[in-house]
């Protein structure tokens, strides 16, 4: 007895389980869809960051050139005895204020972000805080495993005739008869 495929079944059970077939295949197709999104909102998202990161990278490099040259500018005025060293300070520092004003306008022009929201965003906190730290850990000198060692002996050494002394000490007050 042959049995044919292609009609249609009137069984319930077999029904609702094509039904949970075709529901669990559309699911499945559903979340593929979305996985793929997200990965393209992701995508989106990391080169806008790193394009955004490209622009505050330029426009800090231009801010601190602009800050060293005035430097060097200001070094020269005192050098030449056009200005004095007090009053050349102050001029730069106050030029370098202004400086500094204008690249957190300009960084606020290119995340597209008010001062409030600049101030507020915590992200944004989080990544110049980040950044901080790391700029701290550049400038850390670290010791060597040659030096940890040789210090590390030369403290073992101290401690040991310290020892000794304190030690003696207490033999000599002990046979005195002024510690019992």
């Amino acid at each position: 007895m042959a049995i044919d495929i292609d009609q249609p079944t009137t069984d319930p059970k077999t029904l609702k389980k094509q039904e949970q077939t075709k529901l669990w295949q559309e699911l499945t197709k559903q979340k593929a869809i979305n996985k793929q999104k997200k990965a393209e909102e992701r995508k989106r998202v990391r080169e806008e960051y790193i394009k955004q990161s490209a622009e505050i990278k330029k426009a800090l490099n231009t801010c601190r050139d602009d800050i060293k040259n005035k430097l060097s500018f200001f070094k020269q005025q005192v050098k030449e005895n056009k200005l004095e060293r007090k009053e050349a300070k102050l001029q730069f520092n106050q030029y370098r204020k202004d400086r500094i004003q204008l690249f957190r306008l300009d960084e606020q022009k290119i995340l597209n972000l008010t001062s409030d929201e600049l101030k507020s965003n915590s992200r944004y906190r989080m990544k110049r805080w980040f950044f901080g730290v790391g700029k701290e850990f550049s400038r850390v000198s670290w010791v060597s495993g040659r030096q940890v060692w040789k210090d590390f002996v030369i403290i073992i050494i101290i401690v040991a005739v310290l020892a000794l002394l304190f030690l003696g000490i207490d033999a000599i007050l002990t046979a005195a008869g002024v510690i019992g």
